[in-house]
């Protein structure tokens, strides 16, 4: 019973310490760019922890090609890769990358 009521303690301390804004900061990753364009950022990518061997299986995986074809690679803060392709006739909506850090 004691037990139980430590967990609940807890969930509720850190559920109010969520809401501030440098907790949140410290507690919650966003979501980091590794690739802008054809440019890879080596330091994202240490950052992330993410080797270029890594990198280049996802960009095969999504059917990359060329370099060219890329707009920009972002490692989610799942740890997911993404991988979003470029397109002539279309520009990058700003509200996509609206979070992701590009340091």
């Amino acid at each position: 019973m004691f037990g139980l009521a430590i967990v609940y303690l807890l969930q509720i301390t850190i559920a109010l310490a969520r809401r501030n804004k440098f907790v949140e900061k410290m507690v919650d990753n966003t979501p980091l760019l590794l690739m802008d364009g054809e440019k890879i950022l080596g330091h994202n990518l240490r950052k992330a922890r993410v080797s270029e061997s890594d990198l280049r299986s996802k960009l095969r995986e999504a059917n990359i090609t060329q370099l060219s074809q890329v707009k920009a690679v972002v490692f989610e803060t799942t740890g997911d890769i993404s991988v979003l392709h470029s397109n002539a006739n279309h520009a990058l909506d700003l509200w996509l990358m609206k979070d992701v850090n590009r340091d």
